[in-house]
Formats: C-alpha cells, structure tokens, sequence
C-alpha cells in the first residue's frame, strides 16, 4: 500500500480556542487568540507573571455518556476522551471497523495533578520543621492519598481510557511527555495503516501544562520562553486507507501523504504558540487536525526535545 493512501476521515479537538473541531478551527482561521490567566498559586513568587490558557465551557459528562468513568479521569483525559470521541464518530470508527483491528497511537504529556488532589499527602508528609518528610510521606502521606489519584497521575492512563471508550483493542503505541514523541506516535500510525497492521487508527495526544507545578516547572527549564504561556489541549484523528474510506462512501478530510519525526539542532518552532498557547505534547496533534480541516501542504513544529515533526497534507484525491 502507498503511504499516501492514508486518509484522515475523523477530527476531534479540545483547545483553548474552542470545545470542538469546528469550532477551535473557526477561531484558528479568524485569528482569534486563547483567553488567559495567571495562577494564584504562583502569587508572591519570582514566577507571579505565569500565565495559562483558559478553556471554553464544555459539559464532559454528556459528551461522553454518564459520570462513572470520570471520576477515574485526569483533566489531560477528559480532553483526550472528548477529541477522541468526536473523531470517532466523524469516522464512524465503531461501525465500520473491528475493535481488534483499531490501533491507538498517542502521546501524552508529563504527569501532573490539581493541587487540591495531592493537598491531602503533602499535609502528611511535612514534618516539625516546614519540610517536606520522605518519612513522613510513606507512614502518614500514603494512607492519606486517594486511591484513585493513581489513575490521575499516571502518564499512559489518558489514552488507555481512550482506547477502553472507543474500543480501540489493536495495535497500539504510547510515548510520552514532548512534541516529538507524540509526532513518532503519528508517524507510527500512519505506517500502520499504510502496511495493513491495523485498518483504522486513532492517533493524537492531550496535554494539561496549565498547572501550577507544571508551568513552575517548565518556566524553570525554560521550555517557557518570556512571553509564552501554557495551554491544555487535545486533538485526535481517525487515519485509515483510502479504499476503505471509498468503500464505505465515507467523507475524506484529507490526505496524509507523509510524516517525518527527525532530531535537529534548529530552535524550537511551535506555529500554535502564538494564537492558542504551549499545548507541547499535544501540539503536533492539533496542528495536524487544524490542516486537515484546511489541507495546506507541509506542516513543521520543533518541540522541546529538538525533535522536528513534519507532515505533508493533501487534498483528497
């Protein structure tokens, strides 16, 4: 098969810019710019300025069906399960394909959680001195931790949640936490479609850099530059081959007539950035559902891990 017979026929999104593909496309092609914040947590401290993207209101619990699951849900997963579910069924992905033959190939970004979720272990584990106590944390911080904070912090548990939700039981692959890992997993997925290792797949990422450790962190590590801001987002889409899509007379988006992930020593590119925020390892996966809406040749990101993503989208033939 011609990797160029990779077609996208599902795009989902969650983005400071909008709670849907539609939408987040919209406000991309108006140059409408994200809404954002500083962080009260970060008040007082030589990062006070940090700021983050706002989301648009979205009702999680009626986009996914009932409230069981989320309980169990990171707010990286909740993004992840929403683009993921409107690009399942933009694709119709259940009712046209096996689960046994639906890949999943994601990334997702580094592990994180709202304050208040681990307020209840950091209380425990600081001893008489103001300092944080390893002893502490394992006789009085563990039992006091909720044991479904687990599933929250867990890196890899945005997209297993994905694949429980959208019965995506084939091959899959998952990479973690920059820019690139998330292009590899892409690039993995269109190869797999392309080579009949799977006849379907869900490829994407979410991403919640907006906490305030987080942006700590990464204004630390500079992975923040002056003027940039973190964003929490997610985007996912629905590769398969073309005959298939014609098969079933199903609506094509787009042609993916080529991925790239390459290590460079070039400076860090993200075309986002600007409008919509740092969205890291979701990043390539939002750029790539924005170009299908609007096929527009070859796109380029360079992430920070050096690694540069590169996607050439196609009209459908």
């Amino acid at each position: 098969m011609n990797p160029s017979d990779v077609v996208v026929t599902g795009i989902g999104m969650v983005t400071p810019l909008g709670a849907t593909a539609a939408a987040t496309g919209e406000a991309w092609r108006a140059g409408r710019c994200a809404s954002r914040r500083t962080l009260p947590e970060l008040a007082g401290t030589p990062m006070a300025d940090a700021e983050a993207a706002v989301l648009p209101a979205f009702d999680a619990r009626a986009r996914l069906g009932g409230r069981r699951m989320l309980k169990f849900m990171s707010d990286a997963a909740v993004l992840g399960c929403l683009a993921a579910r409107e690009a399942s069924e933009g694709a119709a992905l259940k009712q046209r394909f096996r689960p046994e033959r639906v890949g999943l190939f994601a990334g997702t970004g580094l592990a994180s959680s709202r304050f208040e979720d681990l307020a209840p272990t950091l209380r425990e584990s600081i001893d008489e001195t103001g300092q944080f106590s390893w002893r502490l944390a394992g006789e009085r911080g563990l039992p006091a931790t909720n044991p479904l904070l687990a599933f929250k912090l867990l890196a890899n548990m945005p997209p297993c949640l994905v694949s429980i939700l959208e019965c995506a039981k084939g091959a899959n692959l998952i990479l973690t936490p920059w820019e690139g890992q998330t292009g590899a997993a892409i690039e993995q997925a269109w190869r797999a479609v392309a080579g009949g290792e799977v006849d379907a797949a869900l490829a994407g990422a979410a991403d919640y850099p907006a906490y305030p450790a987080t942006v700590f962190h990464l204004r630390d590590r500079q992975a923040l530059r002056d003027g940039e801001y973190a964003a929490p987002g997610a985007a996912y889409v629905v590769l398969e081959r073309a005959e298939s899509a014609a098969r079933d007379g199903h609506r094509v988006h787009a042609r993916l007539a080529a991925v790239e992930v390459a290590a460079t020593d070039g400076p860090m590119h993200d075309p986002l950035a600007e409008q919509m925020g740092r969205t890291f390892a979701a990043a390539p996966a939002i750029l790539l559902a924005l170009a299908c809406q609007e096929p527009r040749g070859t796109l380029c990101l360079c992430g920070v891990d050096r690694h540069e993503f590169r996607a050439e989208v196609k009209e459908p033939r």
